[in-house]
């Protein structure tokens, strides 16, 4: 299929045996009944797509390069706002979270959950526990504030459930809390690994 995968997109893919390394069995065992997996941030030749698979343990953890002709469909984050999770105070931080970001960027936000609450939503499988935190994604292609990123880190830790927000810029991943305490210098992720940059949203 054609697609442009961004970091934290969902794909679902044919299976195991069309990518293009060697798993470790649980791996293996992980795609048989979830063939599910999130594109990473990492250096890749053409037509391949660096991937995350996941399994039922916190350490089963993969990373891996996938054919893009092994993936059926993608789902980024921003699909998933408006569904809630299965916990219930998950799901009452997924919802106060909107209204504050609707509040805040006046309707204007594209966001949406990724971790394991992005991953559940995504294809059902049960990926999250009652300690689980939300982990969340707001893509800013126009700079956000120091002053408007420190009022949602605010908004957040008054919730009931942990909020772990990371920003989408031109440059690439910063923490929203990271951002809203220094206004730059920030740690950016990009694909090749973390860089300091001055201000994220002003490409070199």
């Amino acid at each position: 299929m054609a697609l442009t995968p961004r970091p934290h997109d969902l794909l679902r893919l044919t299976g195991s045996a069309a990518l293009a390394a060697a798993l470790p069995g649980w791996a293996s065992a992980s795609l048989a009944a979830c063939p599910w997996g999130v594109v990473r941030r990492a250096p890749h030749p053409p037509g391949l797509i660096p991937v995350g698979v996941r399994g039922s343990q916190r350490w089963q953890r993969h990373a891996v390069l996938v054919p893009a002709d092994a993936v059926t469909r993608r789902v980024p984050p921003e699909e998933l706002n408006r569904l809630r999770p299965r916990l219930p105070r998950l799901a009452v931080t997924l919802s106060a979270v909107a209204l504050r970001l609707a509040a805040e960027l006046d309707g204007d936000a594209v966001w949406g959950p990724t971790g394991g609450v992005g991953f559940e939503l995504a294809t059902g499988q049960t990926a999250t526990h009652p300690g689980s935190d939300l982990d969340l994604l707001i893509r800013t292609p126009r700079r956000l504030e120091p002053t408007a990123a420190a009022r949602l880190v605010d908004a957040f830790a008054a919730l009931a459930g942990t909020v772990d927000c990371q920003l989408e810029t031109p440059c690439g991943g910063v923490s929203l809390t990271e951002w809203a305490r220094t206004g730059g210098p920030v740690m950016v992720r990009t694909a090749h690994g973390p860089e300091l940059v001055t201000d994220p949203w002003v490409l070199a």
